[in-house]
């Protein structure tokens, strides 16, 4: 198939254009529905194409037939009968030639689709690959007549996405979360394929690249933008972000963050979690507010038999690297068990520290659940004071999995914190039990921010 050149995005216009040119194979009989070997036939034919193609609201509101590129295609799905045939529209030297599989139906007027795609990252034999980058233009309610061998498309293409763009200092790097994208078209078919998964953009000459997609989350739009040193979230109202509607955000920053919370909060298979930026000498990177929950873990894993705030504990470290790959999966994103250095200097408030005892306090029973006030049982998490960096039953409550070492040395995992059953000299950060003592311990996620 012909790739498709980079079309500029203008809008609202209307080409007219008549060809018409006999079909190589004609059907002639009425509402011809056809037979199960016909749908592997390519018929080729010139057409008449009459087509608007509506832009994004911050662009000119006229657009030229000239504007048009050899090799742009108009992806078509037809109705015939109780089926659908499929093709494609190639424009090539003024002129439209049409490609489609099987019969159409003759003489009536009938239903068709046509999609158009603005910058494309590569097409195969039949499917379209579509990047966050990519415009879509569609009509679902198109029409189509095929009369005499003449094959007539009438269709007005609009944007099926928004998009959005990010204003920033050159070179700044953001990754995204909560916008979704499509990521396929089938040609076959006619469907999309789409993710909720992370995103990546660059600013250059001032914006990043166009992102075109829809809030994840339509019900309650939350945006997450993870810059290179910190982490923010900033919920949207349900009224932008439509299709067709175009705009841009300034990424925000320490000095200037109004409208967005110092925190990535993310919802993922119906679930919340927030992760807080820690600001460290050995790179900085995000941490879980609280212990992973069963409502979490149970999320993620499809594992629906209890969905409480509890921590998740006695588990292995297989299932918890199990449990993570599944949330990465999910969210494109590197979620993954902090260091020892990493949990310790989050347990002392990082930069805020105000040297406590036990994370957030020297009076224990403020922020841990240990022997002195737990009867002897795991607690929800959240229940009691935060500490300096706003992170919860750092002491206590349940053991953490921290990793000893890095990826390039060998490694091999302890537990920290103390659990709801320790002495208050087991709550500090540097009491730990061994890898082979999972019984009262869980696990605080870390995020790195590649």
């Amino acid at each position: 198939m012909v790739n498709i050149n980079k079309l500029t995005c203008s809008v609202l216009c209307s080409i007219c254009m008549s060809i018409f040119v006999a079909c190589s194979s004609q059907d002639d009989i009425l509402n011809y529905i056809p037979k199960e070997e016909d749908a592997s036939q390519l018929r080729t034919c010139e057409l008449v194409l009459n087509v608007t193609k509506s832009g994004f609201n911050d662009e000119p509101q006229s657009r030229s037939a000239s504007s048009w590129t050899n090799g742009d295609k108009i992806y078509l799905t037809f109705t015939v009968g109780d089926g659908t045939s499929y093709g494609d529209a190639v424009y090539n030297n003024g002129s439209w030639t049409v490609n489609y599989y099987g019969s159409l139906t003759e003489g009536a007027t009938t239903k068709c689709t046509a999609v158009y795609f603005d910058n494309p990252e590569f097409e195969s034999s039949s499917v379209v690959k579509i990047t966050e980058n990519t415009g879509i233009y569609e009509d679902i309610n198109g029409s189509y007549v095929f009369n005499g061998g003449t094959l007539s498309v009438t269709a007005d293409l609009k944007p099926k996405t928004g998009r959005i763009r990010f204003a920033g200092t050159n070179n700044d790097e953001i990754t995204l979360y909560g916008i979704s994208h499509y990521t396929s078209y089938d040609c076959s078919n006619g469907k999309f394929t789409n993710s909720n998964g992370a995103l990546k953009a660059k600013v250059s000459s001032g914006y990043t690249t166009y992102v075109y997609g829809y809030f994840s989350d339509s019900e309650q739009p939350r945006l997450n933008v993870i810059t290179a040193t910190s982490g923010y979230t900033r919920l949207l109202s349900t009224s932008i972000y439509k299709a067709g509607e175009s705009g841009y955000m300034t990424i925000p920053s320490e000095d200037s963050h109004n409208g967005w919370q110092n925190s990535v909060i993310f919802k993922v298979n119906g679930v919340e979690f927030t992760m807080i930026p820690v600001e460290y000498t050995n790179g900085n990177f995000l941490l879980a507010e609280t212990e992973t929950t069963e409502q979490l873990y149970n999320a993620i894993t499809e594992d629906f038999e209890t969905a409480s705030l509890l921590p998740k504990y006695n588990i292995s470290y297989s299932s918890w690297e199990t449990f993570l790959s599944k949330l990465n999966a999910l969210t494109e994103l590197n979620f993954r068990i902090p260091t020892k250095d990493e949990w310790q200097f989050a347990f002392i408030g990082g930069n805020k520290s105000q040297g406590y005892t036990y994370s957030g306090s020297n009076i224990i029973s403020n922020v841990a659940w240990y022997q002195g006030n737990s009867q002897g049982k795991r607690h929800n998490v959240k229940q009691l004071q935060p500490n300096e960096l706003g992170f919860y039953d750092m002491s206590g409550n349940v053991y953490e999995l921290v990793k000893i070492g890095n990826e390039t040395s060998s490694s091999y995992y302890k537990w920290y914190g103390g659990y709801w059953n320790s002495s208050e000299g087991d709550c500090v950060k540097t009491s730990y039990q061994n890898y082979n003592y999972p019984e009262w311990s869980g696990l605080r996620i870390a995020l790195s921010k590649n």
